[in-house]
């Protein structure tokens, strides 16, 4: 028999220990990969959401919420700003585009978005593209003559179960201003995935306020200069003034990626136990199995094995155990990947790719196979000094 066929005769012998062995350590590797991952995906997502406009306007108050609310919907909306605010910077020769946001109510606990179609205007600087999956998109609408059309984000169709021609309210004072759809978004894997959008005309006209302001309100105003160097005079011009603030999305995701490091070091410290543990447990069962595997041991030596072949045959055991646990443990990560995934999606509107191969898996799989071997070192030298003749000695 071969060094292989030995090794996996006996740990198919110890069934049980071996594998509580190979759950333990996928255990430890699922949560590994579920970290690195999910860590990876909120960070990517974030990015994709803040970096397609550069400057974002709107009423005085917290810059955090201001982001928060009107990229990825996590946050109540600020106050409102006045529509002259949108068209003085569609008017502005330093702005490449301008669109409008407008935050409401919301309906099965899906928010309200009002905008203009430019919000979905195809542009070589978007990271993401928005596609019909069924109808079409609203159309400019004078605020005289609305027209109440919503187009559905993917999963809001996907949960509320709504279809292009369906009318739908909340709350029976909303009963005088239904809504139809009009037209169902493909998935953008983002916030817009869980979002109502109508135009600004439906938007205005289904608020009371709104309704009688003579200057309608709105959110915020996306903003997309025509170069890089136009920002900071229209960052300080609407700074200044005393109903509005303008904030770069980028520094308020420098310190949102702030905030997630201090995560990422405390979860660090917790993987890093987990693998110390993990390796104690295989450690453990291994010196334990060759504790009770002495005379085994012996007898094969008696009929020929060399020193050299024990200690390749505890090793290949417990770097066998290891493997295997780093199998299972890479499935299930991507196993509690795709849950987070689903949690984050219905709580946040945060879509990631549970799927995502990268070269730090493959790390991770060669690292625990590493500390396989480690683990395996002591048991394996403990074999390998086993006496022939002590322990082929009479029982009794």
């Amino acid at each position: 028999m071969t060094v292989v066929s030995v090794a996996w005769t006996y740990l198919r012998g110890r069934a049980v220990t071996s594998a509580l062995t190979i759950f333990s350590i996928a255990l430890g590797v699922s949560l590994v990969i579920a970290s690195v991952l999910l860590t990876q995906g909120i960070r990517a997502s974030f990015i994709e959401g803040t970096t397609d406009y550069n400057l974002i306007v709107g009423a005085k108050g917290s810059p955090t919420q201001l982001v928060l609310s009107a990229v990825f919907r996590l946050d109540v909306a600020t106050p409102n700003i006045l529509y002259s605010v949108y068209e003085q910077l569609q008017d502005d020769d330093r702005v490449n585009i301008a669109v409008p946001v407008s935050l409401g109510d919301a309906y099965q606990g899906f928010r309200y978005v009002a905008t203009t179609p430019e919000y979905f205007a195809p542009q070589p600087w978007r990271r993401k593209s928005f596609r019909l999956a069924q109808g079409r998109l609203f159309t400019h609408e004078p605020p005289e003559a609305p027209t109440y059309g919503a187009v559905l984000g993917a999963a809001v169709a996907r949960r509320t179960g709504l279809r292009a021609g369906d009318q739908f309210y909340e709350g029976e004072e909303m009963a005088e201003y239904p809504l139809t759809v009009v037209g169902i978004l493909r998935p953008t894997h983002s916030a817009d995935d869980r979002a109502i959008f109508c135009s600004l005309a439906t938007y205005w006209d289904m608020n009371e306020i709104a309704r009688e302001m003579p200057v309608k309100p709105l959110t915020a105003v996306l903003v997309r200069p025509q170069r890089m160097s136009d920002l900071p005079g229209l960052h300080r011009e609407f700074n200044v003034r005393g109903e509005t603030q303008a904030v770069f999305p980028s520094a308020i995701l420098l310190t949102i990626f702030q905030l997630l490091s201090l995560a990422e070091e405390v979860l660090t410290i917790i993987l890093i136990l987990v693998a110390v543990v993990v390796m104690l447990y295989l450690f453990v069962s291994m010196y334990s199995a060759t504790l009770e595997r002495k005379r085994e041991i012996a007898t094969m030596r008696a009929l020929g094995a060399r020193r050299l072949t024990i200690l390749s045959l505890v090793l290949l055991e417990s770097t066998t155990l290891a493997l295997f646990g780093a199998i299972f443990g890479l499935v299930g990560g991507h196993g509690l990947t795709c849950v987070g995934t689903y949690l984050l999606a219905q709580r946040s509107g945060i879509t990631l790719h549970p799927f995502q191969l990268s070269p730090l898996q493959l790390a991770v799989v060669i690292g625990v196979m590493i500390l396989g071997i480690v683990a395996g070192l002591i048991p394996a030298m403990l074999a390998y000094r086993t006496e022939v003749a002590e322990n082929l000695a009479p029982l009794s």
